[in-house]
């Protein structure tokens, strides 16, 4: 660990607090860590204080996505923003972790060797999130269970934004014509636009086959408020619903007012997704494209897989069989064998109807407990080995990381999918994957 590494669990240990840098550049990342933070500070009965840097220009830049995250409010957090003493701690941060970055361009150029992340990214305090030590020798199943992750994250957190925040989002929620009696849902389609990464098609998806869905939701009584950025492919206009992105409400603020407020959040495995999971919001996940991790998180949570073909054999995978593939980090290993194909306007409207049609005393069907359970065996029996090539105690805290979401996951994928999907129903129109699992056994 560095000395500033050291530095700052010196001062929480002596301040009883948990200091955290958050991941400036991904905004998913920053959100997952403030959220995991608050959880060790509510079990730990300690506070949180969460740091933040400052943008740099010029090839110093880091490009830091939304910075009233930081500003959100919790009984568990202390040190804010509006402390004298904050921008201090943060220009700290930030001529520290510059003067690296610095040295990393200068080192790049004229030498051709660079600095690892952790040098150059101002990020501090992840290291104790998911596990009990700053530097973990081995992986165990047994620390990640002591944790009880699945009752820690079933009891509410309460996340806000400061009440000042909060005046300014509903004032700019009347300009924006989103009555305040109204019920909402957010969609958010990935399209590559931001990170100009259209060729990444296992992650991005057209929001043209959306519309059904949202037609169907807006039928239902409820209004659609379309999230991302001007990248995106503009909406038709439609009754309910409002392209977000291109009104001039469109703020980093209302961003999270939104996300926080929805009755329900619609989305892909992309970043955000992660600032709904802060916020606890109920969630409706589509064009899934990795099993191991983001996975739908509270029980009630629905999603559907993207269809996966595998050109050597010439046919479509079911859910099940993507566990038992070789999985790199985003795809399937080879990449070039398998096409992923994006959930078609049927399956998405089939998802929504499913999730609303469903009653209080709902219960998951045996094809959803099945997939989960086996699901549950295959993460336990990957995250039991090394993920990656990176540095061993780089490597165990990732796998403690994701073992968090991993014993602690009960949403489901949705059972008409589950159930039209399998081997069995692709051939003969019927049957469901507890079949097919117990011909496994």
């Amino acid at each position: 660990m560095s000395i500033l590494h050291r530095l700052f669990h010196w001062l929480g240990k002596i301040t009883n607090t948990i200091i955290i840098v958050p991941h400036p550049i991904a905004v998913g990342n920053c959100g997952e860590e403030i959220y995991y933070g608050l959880l060790k500070a509510r079990r730990e009965k300690k506070k949180l204080v969460v740091l933040y840097p400052y943008d740099l220009t010029g090839r110093m830049r880091l490009g830091v996505p939304n910075r009233e995250l930081i500003r959100f409010s919790s009984e568990y957090r202390v040190f804010l923003p509006s402390n004298p003493l904050y921008p201090l701690c943060c220009w700290f941060i930030t001529l520290y972790f510059g003067f690296f970055r610095g040295m990393h361009i200068i080192s790049t150029r004229y030498f051709g060797k660079q600095f690892t992340e952790r040098w150059i990214i101002p990020m501090l305090g992840q290291e104790l999130l998911w596990q009990p030590e700053p530097v973990m020798q081995e992986f165990s199943w047994e620390v990640v269970n002591a944790y009880d992750w699945k009752s820690q994250t079933a009891e509410p957190l309460e996340i806000g934004l400061s009440p000042d925040r909060q005046v300014i989002a509903e004032r700019l929620r009347s300009e924006l014509g989103l009555p305040a009696d109204a019920w909402f849902v957010c969609v958010h389609v990935r399209e590559g636009g931001y990170y100009n990464d259209h060729d990444m098609v296992e992650r991005n998806a057209s929001i043209k086959n959306y519309i059904p869905a949202m037609r169907e939701i807006t039928r239902r009584g409820g209004w659609v408020v379309r999230m991302g950025d001007k990248t995106m492919t503009p909406l038709p206009a439609m009754e309910h619903v409002i392209d977000y992105p291109f009104t001039p409400q469109k703020s980093e603020l209302m961003d999270l007012y939104l996300i926080k407020e929805c009755r329900v959040y619609i989305g892909m495995q992309s970043g955000i997704l992660d600032v709904a999971n802060m916020y606890q919001r109920p969630i409706i996940q589509t064009n899934m494209y990795n099993w191991l991790h983001g996975h739908p998180e509270k029980r009630g949570d629905l999603g559907i897989m993207k269809r996966v073909y595998s050109k050597s054999e010439k046919r479509f995978l079911a859910p099940t069989e993507w566990m038992s593939r070789e999985w790199a980090n985003y795809s399937f290993v080879p990449r070039e064998n398998y096409e992923f194909h994006e959930n078609t306007p049927e399956e998405i409207l089939d998802l929504i109807k499913e999730y609303f049609d469903r009653g209080v005393d709902w219960q998951p069907s045996p094809e959803q407990l099945a997939f989960n359970k086996l699901r549950k065996e295959k993460m336990i029996e990957r995250l039991s080995r090394p993920l990656s090539a990176e540095k061993r105690t780089d490597d165990i805290q990732s796998r403690y990381r994701f073992a968090a979401r991993a014993a602690s996951t009960q949403g489901m994928l949705a059972a008409g999918f589950l159930k039209k999907y399998t081997p069995v129903a692709e051939s003969q129109g019927e049957a469901g994957i507890c079949d097919m699992i117990e011909g496994q056994r």
